[in-house]
């Protein structure tokens, strides 16, 4: 029976196959559009190098052939791009491979709609500093709680509304970490109860070591089945316990320090939405702020502009994280005695005071040296020469791969983030990788042989 072109390509992959993959991923991730931002991260390339590589060919037919557009790379740009002719690199095109057979894999989360994460939310929301705000059904404190204004709440949550995506990608952003969060306290505590209980399913066990986040949480009744009712209350008290403390004292401590960071009120910030400070910032004035509450302004020194090294991340990476268009990121830059927009610095704010959570956005991949020795493991035949053949380079950069004092080249990073979850979800991932690679190999007309023996990706 031949296979599903859709999900086994014959060609080598090119740029139309995003089309494909934009359509499978859609089907899985749910909460409407992949858009081009998700792409870009997963391709791992800048955002304006994209509708670029949908017209482009497989780097087979490209490599070697020049161009004069390769005027106003940036430095991360100069270390992958050259005056070639754009073509779908090899690393691009196994990954592609990859999540079209198993988009579970994809490095990026679940997404559920606001209104489930309003019901998620709702037993937390009600008073800030002794004042209530929640009203009528809660719905009008639910923006707020993102920066929002309160009247954006009845858009985030009609009847029409799908996915996070509707309230704006920043938002979508902020209710990822609150989903991401209450999924942690979830995970730790569900794990803790069927390690101590001879009567947990085999499932649960196995669910906990494979999802995180929405993931997990849409399947939270069925994981909790097997609790009676007394061992059931304490689990929920316990996690509610935690999160409501972190809610608390975490979350709505960010959105204080926000509200200050634009001279407002806090209470009136969090209950009314009042967000907007639109007026500039002196060097005087910004002075006048303590550390935690200082306005995070467009200027080169602010956290803003410093997010994206500071957090070691590439351009795609940063700019999915934070849910900005590049026009939205050269707004704020262009205004730099400025506050840039409510919900990206309260993010901001939120991700440098405790940076550990940036793995709930950006998964770290898992270090060259320790993917070689897990595949040592499960296959003795395997040279270390193979190790970056296998994610997409050539034999030489091996070496650097490996090499546990260099960070994860850039080739490299996301499909080394889908080989650490899979590995820590128990999947099989090596010998799918490996598929996916020997299938790219024969669609471009090389020998699998050849290929394992000498690294080349093209001919």
């Amino acid at each position: 029976m031949p296979n599903n072109e859709l999900t086994h390509p014959s060609g080598p992959i090119n740029g139309r196959t995003l089309v494909n993959l934009k359509a499978v991923l859609e089907s899985f991730l749910g909460g409407g559009e992949v858009r081009d931002l998700d792409l870009a991260l997963l391709m791992n390339v800048p955002l304006n190098r994209l509708s670029q590589l949908k017209r482009a060919k497989s780097s087979i037919y490209t490599v070697g052939r020049t161009s004069d557009k390769s005027v106003g790379l940036d430095a991360e740009e100069e270390e992958e791009e050259s005056a070639e002719l754009p073509g779908v690199r090899p690393s691009q095109a196994i990954l592609v491979r990859l999540l079209l057979k198993r988009p579970d894999l994809v490095p990026m989360p679940l997404r559920p709609s606001s209104a489930e994460v309003f019901d998620l939310l709702q037993p937390f929301m009600g008073v800030v500093d002794q004042v209530k705000y929640i009203k009528s059904g809660g719905k009008s404190g639910f923006a707020p709680l993102f920066g929002r204004s309160y009247i954006s709440s009845y858009k985030m949550l009609g009847e029409g509304a799908a996915g996070m995506q509707n309230a704006g990608l920043p938002v979508a952003r902020l209710q990822m970490l609150v989903v991401g969060k209450y999924s942690q306290f979830f995970r730790d505590g569900l794990r803790k109860y069927a390690v101590q209980s001879r009567s947990a399913p085999a499932f649960v066990k196995e669910t906990l070591q494979c999802k995180t986040g929405w993931g997990l949480l849409r399947e939270k009744d069925s994981l909790t089945d097997w609790m009676d009712d007394a061992l059931h209350d304490r689990f929920e008290s316990e996690v509610y316990a935690l999160f409501s403390q972190w809610f608390s004292n975490c979350y709505l401590g960010i959105l204080k320090n926000e509200a200050k960071s634009r001279d407002l009120d806090p209470v009136a910030a969090i209950i009314k939405g009042k967000w907007v400070n639109s007026s500039a910032v002196s060097d005087d004035k910004l002075r006048q702020y303590d550390r935690f509450s200082r306005p995070i302004l467009g200027s080169s020194d602010s956290l803003f502009s410093l997010f994206r090294e500071s957090f070691g991340l590439t351009s795609a990476e940063a700019y999915w994280v934070l849910g900005l268009q590049v026009k939205a990121f050269y707004r704020f830059r262009q205004q730099p005695d400025r506050r840039v927009d409510a919900p990206t610095s309260i993010l901001l704010r939120y991700l440098f005071q405790y940076p550990e959570d940036i793995g709930l956005f950006m998964p770290k991949p898992m270090p060259g040296a320790e993917i070689f020795d897990k595949i040592k493991d499960e296959d003795g035949n395997f040279k270390l020469g193979q190790l970056a053949p296998l994610f997409g380079a050539s034999r030489v950069m091996s070496y650097e791969f490996s090499n546990p004092d260099s960070p994860c080249p850039f080739f490299a990073r996301r499909l080394a983030m889908v080989f650490q979850a899979a590995f820590s979800g128990g999947e099989p991932i090596y010998r799918l990788l490996r598929e996916c690679v020997e299938e790219e190999v024969q669609a471009r007309g090389l020998s699998s042989d050849l290929f394992w023996r000498d690294g080349r990706w093209h001919k």
